[in-house]
């Protein structure tokens, strides 16, 4: 007798301490609750040493202490998937690339960030992927050019596809384009090639075998140019190889290069723009698991993490685009005007497809 009521006790006790339903607080509410969980883990699959110290100042501020356990994408994401099947998970704040979201089911898999005090502010959609609440971006990243101002003037930078075309035939081998399989910024510009040389079509919704059939035309014209351009292997070979002055200009991450240049591992003389042509750009969602056991610190530091102060402060930490409209990015390699120029990325469905067909009609001719 006594055994089941202290089994019942502490069934109780354990289902009391998590049994709270964070839509029905006040944000109030939500931060008391938080300062008394004390803590909460936010996976995040790159980075992981800047980000255990860049969350210090989160800790200070609230007492609330971030765990930031070791990790890659489709790991965390598996997890995420696995656990949801149970009462009570082990993860947290999970960060998650936008095609992650179309994997589950989002209303059975992750807490909705509706509670958010600045929700009305936040990005909720990435690359044609709408979180429906469940998800709003932390890190943006973007695609554009990076250039070794001391061999073009910016006056100078191929901006319409016709002029980068006629810069590339005007200046053999100083314009450098990296194998997509090898990083994503020689990708988003062979999608640029597609929409301006193919047409641009809508490249967010399911394979259309029609449009595909029209890339023929920009698999020609890099055989037409290719004599005249280098193929890299990697987004960072492009940017050492401009490093070096083996190439003048080449499709790069406005965060990877930025991140490169902070930590000295290539000169900061290295520029950036977006041409008006158009390039794409992206970001991470960030989300909160369902059975987290620490929901309103989770809120509370997502809050955190999306405030116009701490987007500022990521912008200068690790060259990101701030995904809050508030922030600050005066310390951004481009100014908030030249975003303007920024378009929407193909799907996973047309970028895996682009992959294949540029390897077989391009590296492979």
């Amino acid at each position: 007798m006594k055994k089941t009521l202290l089994a019942a006790l502490l069934s109780t006790t354990a289902f009391s301490s998590f049994a709270y339903d964070v839509n029905t607080m006040t944000w109030d509410e939500i931060e008391s609750k938080a300062k008394e969980e004390g803590s909460v883990t936010f996976s995040v699959w790159y980075l992981q040493p800047g980000w255990r110290k860049f969350v210090k100042s989160f800790e200070e501020e609230t007492g609330i202490k971030v765990r930031i356990p070791e990790g890659t994408h489709d790991g965390n994401r598996n997890k995420l998937q696995a656990e949801s099947r149970r009462d009570k998970g082990s993860m947290d704040v999970v960060a998650l690339g936008p095609t992650a979201l179309n994997t589950f089911k989002l209303e059975n898999t992750l807490l909705s960030l509706n509670k958010l005090p600045e929700i009305q502010k936040l990005n909720q959609s990435a690359e044609g992927i709408n979180s429906k609440g469940y998800g709003v971006t932390f890190w943006g990243n973007q695609t554009g050019l990076a250039y070794d101002p001391s061999r073009i003037k910016e006056s100078d930078l191929p901006q319409t596809f016709e002029e980068m075309e006629s810069y590339i035939k005007s200046n053999p081998m100083a314009f450098g384009v990296n194998d997509p399989n090898g990083g994503g910024a020689g990708q988003r510009f062979i999608e640029s090639s597609i929409r301006h040389v193919s047409g641009d079509f809508d490249m967010t919704n399911k394979l259309d075998k029609k449009v595909v059939k029209s890339w023929a035309q920009t698999w020609d014209w890099f055989e037409a140019n290719e004599e005249d351009m280098l193929i890299t292997a990697s987004n960072a070979d492009s940017l050492t190889r401009i490093n070096d002055g083996e190439i003048t200009l080449a499709p790069a991450w406005e965060d990877h290069l930025a991140g490169l240049q902070k930590r000295g591992a290539i000169t900061d003389r290295i520029k950036f723009y977006i041409p008006e042509f158009g390039m794409s750009g992206g970001g991470n969602f960030v989300t909160v698991a369902k059975n987290s056991q620490h929901q309103a610190a989770s809120l509370v530091f997502i809050n955190w993490l999306t405030s116009a102060d701490t987007q500022t402060a990521l912008n200068a930490e690790f060259g990101t685009a701030p995904q809050h409209p508030d922030a600050d990015s005066s310390k951004a390699l481009i100014s908030q005007d030249m975003r303007n120029n920024s378009t929407e990325p193909f799907n996973s469905e047309y970028s895996a497809y682009l992959k294949k067909q540029f390897t077989r009609n391009v590296l492979m001719r």
